[in-house]
């Protein structure tokens, strides 16, 4: 039953008490709170004294002077906060530039890092292995990797603190996206299968970095930015993102999103390991061969005369080029003639022995795609990358990268996406958690450093090579360096001056040739000035205190070797892809409404991801943009002489204006073309958005004459002009 209820004097209620006592307990509540008010103020206060102190005290020393902060009307604080944020925005290229790098074999040579008996069989395919069944080999990458992260630090040290130390300019160096992958993908190529090696591609490099250092003193670095059409720097900004994104997608450096299809080329993909397709590429002769002595040995066809529908090859060769007489012993014939060294030491005939090497890239079986956890889980670090840019969070692209880092680093079972143990979809994945365990190891570029070689200076592939270097880093370097000059210029007017140049220019620009020069000597790609450098400069930086933080950031990374070797590529393929989507943003510049513009800067979009070749992209875009050029003078030429609209000289100066202007003499265009309008460094990024259509691409509309219209012509002007009101009042 129910308690018996409490006497009266237990249940009877004093508010008037309770009252008095909160009052009571509130009054010394908020005594405690007010003073912690006035003690947290007065730190506070404290604080941004001392802080304004410390900032004007370094402001008036040699250091403020040497760094001119009081001119650019900067701090040392703020200078701190804009370097460690910018740091922070860039490291994602050390795990994500030594993965990339790593994929070309480096220094790793098959016949020494290779398991004996896989490359006594193999030979150099056996590079192509996979961790289980060549485990020497991937620990030889593994190792690569790790030197490829300390070369990676190094020389963005020394490259960031020089542009801090000579240049005075806010910006971090380091490899270049898009520079790197062309450095890997087709020079090198995956596993050294591309048109040189990773010794002749360093001193490709070294070399490229003099020339740019010589160019940029002697003054011809203003003239080559001259003659290269603007839609064309723009269109490859926008094809190396292009490109980019298209690496991330892939399984090696990305997500596994794409992969192979033997109809369609590439489809979505997504698979589990266990449900993967790969690709063995082999010839049709050896593939014939192949076929014909396996279908031997099975039927033991030890007496034959080749009478069979496709043994008309075989006829030939046994018959015909090695006189043997009909019937033969196929079983021995293809052992002693067809899988048997010739005298010359080749394989007679030109034979593929054992399985061909395989790809990296698969195809999906039917029915089982999009059913990897480590994929799903970079799409959604991918997605956080997205969200905190939107956010106008800094740091947003390594947020991302430790968001899915830290989920692959956990080593269970029950962990599908796992990095690590022998559950991982990346197979190695015991060996990977045996290194990351070491944390922290003294830099070593012993794999990487000094491996330059330069005799393969005179090899064409080599100039080819070094040629493209120079060129992209060209354009990048130029582009990248004057984008960060104009968000200086915007906060601090007066920084870039007329002709938009800003002080120690020449210095700067030197400074980019001289990391390159220092960074092959490590074995990395090319460096330049990082785009994601505004990201500091947003924050407040303005002199080289900014690029020294960050240069100290990379010093200090360069010993954690172990823990950047470990992070996924499914966590930097999502920024590879943000990265090439962020490039995308150049393609605003270039004339779409223009076809003599439009078409060549889409062809060099385009081809670079297609043919995984940011130099034929190139090469497509000049060649067609010189065709057009040159098509569109002689049609010029032509309507001057028929039309007598202008004279041979206005089409002369109209097509060549940029030769005038190199040479200073845009006087003569002023004066004796009709319509020019004297342009100034700005005029580059806006001309594309301009909202009057520019009839002629080199800037210049003649008048025509107009069409008279004829009796009858319903396209006169009258009418036009009704249709386009009519058309106006429609939207």
């Amino acid at each position: 039953g129910l308690p018996s209820p409490l006497p009266p004097s237990h249940h009877r209620i004093d508010y008037s008490t309770v009252a008095s006592s909160i009052a009571g307990s509130q009054r010394p509540d908020a005594a405690a709170m007010a003073e912690a008010t006035t003690k947290v103020k007065g730190f506070a206060e404290a604080w941004a004294e001392r802080k304004d102190r410390l900032n004007a005290t370094v402001n008036d020393s040699a250091f403020g002077r040497f760094f001119q902060m009081a001119a650019r009307n900067t701090n040392l604080t703020q200078e701190l906060r804009a370097g460690i944020v910018c740091f922070l925005t860039v490291a994602y290229i050390i795990p994500v530039n030594s993965g990339i790098l790593a994929d070309t074999g480096g220094s790793c040579d098959p016949a020494v890092s290779c398991n004996a008996e896989r490359y006594e069989m193999m030979g150099d395919l056996c590079k192509f292995d996979d961790p289980l069944t060549n485990p020497e080999w991937a620990q030889c990458i593994q190792e690569m990797k790790s030197n490829l992260i300390s070369a990676t630090c190094i020389a963005s040290a020394i490259g960031t603190f020089l542009m801090a130390f000579i240049a005075n300019f806010p910006v971090a160096v380091a490899p270049a996206m898009g520079v790197n992958a062309y450095f890997a993908y087709t020079v090198v190529g995956f596993m050294g299968t591309g048109r040189i090696s990773y010794d002749a591609a360093l001193a490709a490099a070294f070399v490229e970095g003099l020339i740019f250092v010589f160019i940029t003193v002697v003054g011809l670095r203003a003239v080559f930015m001259e003659l290269i059409p603007r839609n064309l720097l723009y269109a490859t900004a926008t094809g190396i993102g292009c490109f980019l994104a298209f690496i991330g997608l892939q399984k090696s450096e990305g997500l596994g999103i794409v992969t192979y299809d033997g109809a369609t080329l590439v489809t979505i993909g997504g698979c589990l390991p266990t449900e993967r397709v790969h690709m063995y590429s082999m010839s049709d002769d050896s593939a014939y061969w192949h076929d014909l002595c396996w279908r031997a040995w099975r039927d033991n066809l030890t007496s034959t005369d080749l009478s069979c529908g496709t043994c008309a090859k075989a006829r030939a060769y046994f018959f015909d080029d090695l006189g043997m007489a009909p019937p033969i012993d196929l079983v021995t014939a293809c052992q002693s003639d067809v899988f048997s060294f010739a005298p010359d030491g080749n394989i007679a005939p030109d034979v593929q022995l054992g399985l061909p090497a395989r790809s990296s890239n698969y195809g999906c079986l039917s029915g089982s795609k999009l059913r990897s956890a480590t994929m799903w889980l970079g799409i959604m670090g991918g997605m956080l990358m997205v969200l905190l840019m939107i956010r106008k969070f800094n740091a947003a692209i390594l947020t991302g990268i430790l968001f899915i880092t830290f989920i692959s680093w956990i080593p269970t079972d029950s962990n599908a996406a796992t990095y690590f143990t022998s559950h991982s979809e990346v197979p190695g994945g015991e060996q990977r958690y045996e290194y990351f365990l070491k944390g922290a190891t003294v830099p070593d570029v012993s794999m990487s450093g000094g491996k330059l070689d330069f005799g393969a200076l005179s090899n064409g592939e080599t100039w080819i090579a070094l040629i493209t270097f120079l060129y992209l880093d060209f354009m990048d370097a130029t582009s990248t360096m004057f984008a960060m000059a104009s968000l200086i210029h915007e906060r601090l007017p007066g920084f870039l001056d007329k002709k938009g140049a800003w002080p120690r220019q020449t210095l700067t620009m030197v400074v980019d040739g001289v990391s390159i020069v220092v960074g092959s000597c490590l074995g990395t790609s090319p460096l330049t000035v990082f785009a994601e450098s505004g990201v500091g400069i947003r924050e407040g930086g303005r002199t080289g205190v900014t690029a020294a933080v960050v240069a100290t950031g990379f010093a200090i990374s360069m010993f954690l070797a172990p823990i950047f070797a470990s992070i996924p590529p499914y966590a930097t393929g999502p920024a590879i892809i943000f990265v090439g989507a962020l490039m995308f943003e150049h393609a605003r510049h270039i004339n779409w409404l223009d076809t003599r513009t439009a078409i060549p800067s889409f062809i060099t979009i385009i081809i670079m991801p297609l043919t995984y070749s940011i130099a034929y992209g190139i090469i497509a875009g000049i060649i067609v943009q010189i065709f057009l050029w040159l098509f569109c003078w002689l049609l010029e030429y032509w309507d001057a002489l028929v039309k007598k609209d202008r004279t041979l000289r206005h089409v002369w100066l109209n097509n060549t204006d940029m030769f005038y202007r190199i040479l200073n003499k845009e006087d003569v265009l002023i004066a004796d073309l009709p319509g020019y309008k004297p342009r100034t460094v700005f005029d580059e990024r806006t001309e594309a958005s301009e909202d009057f259509h520019v009839e002629n691409p080199a800037h210049v509309a003649f008048p025509r004459k107009p069409k008279q219209p004829t009796e009858g012509d319903s396209s006169n002007s009258s009418n036009v002009d009704a249709k386009l009101v009519d058309m106006s009042n429609v939207v």
